[in-house]
């Protein structure tokens, strides 16, 4: 392998390569080997008419066959990225007698950037003449993603799950998919306890109508629809744009956080059986509109989201000041956290049977509508008047 990372292809090179590409899938994974399938590997003269890297998926009457065709000299991250899907094509599409069940972009990229930037690196394909291990890279693989997605927070998981060409073509912005892929793969693979839920998930692919349906089925114990899946991930990434962020956030990005956490997606449908449009509320709607049992998990998160944000502001005053319109904005946000925490305080075990009855306590009444108004004030300051969702009556998820 060079230094610009192209390597040349021979049978051994490309045989070892192999065979640690797939030791490393299925470590992510979780998985045993039983691989069943058969993958045919042709190394072609460079041709520049050609595609650098093929699969090509025949399906026969005992299963899908593969062939890769690699041109003789190739970068090694395609050359890793074209292992890995063809490994993951494999895996899903076992016993499958249907059309091919594709894999999803931030699946395949956040296992190739794992494997690339985390946890094996450039000993992934072998350079003879030389020690391969690079003793620079960090153990840690969270320190390695930090550095893909350069301070940058991960993107949202609806960004992920539907990327638009536009981010793909970009190179920039792609290393950003790569790096909030990684992240994403990397908080999966242990979700919920169960070792080998990644795993699975492959699994499921030719079971399920789409990868969205296998996602859900996989973690029906953790979510029951995407909506939960994105607030989840909200809190999972801006845990770790926190961790990585306050060496080099700036005001303007932490306003932009801030204001992103100060409203609420959710799913409404104007009729019974209508399909269901998304909207972003505020939390002071939250508390007028919804039952308490419907706004204690979303309270919880925001509070924690929003104590987050808290931390960094702070961080970055000691670290270069505030102009004084971020400094207001900081203490206003811990006001506003202090009126969130005092209310469910309040609430907590002193009205969910009132709640269940349908007659709330008037004191509870009281306490919803005085709560309410102070954190919509505080709302306007913090939000902006650009900022500040329309007055929408939503039901409770």
């Amino acid at each position: 392998m060079d230094q610009g990372g192209v390597a040349t292809l021979s049978p051994p090179v490309l045989s070892v390569a192999c065979e640690r590409v797939k030791a490393g899938v299925l470590r992510v994974l979780r998985l045993e080997d039983h691989h069943r399938g058969s993958v045919v590997v042709r190394i072609l003269k460079a041709d520049s008419r050609r595609l650098p890297a093929r699969i090509v998926a025949t399906q026969y009457t005992d299963g899908w066959r593969y062939a890769l065709e690699l041109q003789e000299r190739l970068d090694s991250t395609l050359l890793v990225r074209t292992l890995v899907e063809v490994l993951l094509l494999e895996i899903a599409n076992r016993e499958n007698e249907g059309s091919l069940s594709p894999i999803p972009l931030w699946l395949s990229e956040g296992i190739t950037t794992l494997l690339m930037v985390a946890e094996s690196g450039p000993e992934l394909v072998p350079q003879m003449d030389r020690d391969f291990r690079d003793p620079r890279r960090p153990l840690d693989p969270v320190a390695a993603i930090a550095g893909r997605t350069a301070g940058r927070a991960p993107l949202g998981f609806e960004t992920l799950a539907q990327p638009p060409e536009a981010l793909l073509g970009d190179t920039n912005r792609f290393a950003w998919f790569q790096g909030s892929s990684a992240l994403l793969v990397h908080q999966l693979r242990s979700l919920g306890g169960n070792s080998g839920s990644l795993g699975r998930l492959v699994v499921s692919f030719n079971r399920s109508l789409n990868w969205q349906t296998g996602f859900l089925r996989t973690y029906s114990a953790e979510f029951s629809s995407l909506l939960d899946v994105e607030k989840w991930w909200g809190v999972v990434s801006m845990a770790f744009h926190v961790q990585d962020a306050a060496r080099r956030m700036t005001p303007e990005a932490w306003t932009g956080q801030m204001r992103s956490v100060l409203t609420e997606t959710v799913e409404v449908a104007a009729t019974t059986n209508g399909v269901p449009e998304r909207r972003r509320v505020r939390i002071s709607q939250i508390l007028e509109e919804w039952p308490y049992p419907a706004q204690q998990p979303v309270l919880q998160r925001k509070r924690f989201q929003l104590r987050m944000l808290l931390g960094l502001g702070e961080s970055m005053a000691r670290r270069d000041g505030l102009d004084e319109s971020t400094r207001a904005r900081l203490v206003l946000l811990d006001r506003f956290i202090d009126g969130l925490t005092r209310y469910q305080e309040a609430r907590s075990g002193r009205s969910a049977e009132a709640d269940r009855r349908g007659a709330p306590d008037p004191r509870v009444r009281l306490l919803v509508s005085s709560t309410a108004d102070r954190l919509k004030a505080m709302e306007q300051d913090l939000l902006g008047p650009a900022q500040v969702p329309p007055a929408s009556s939503p039901q409770g998820p």
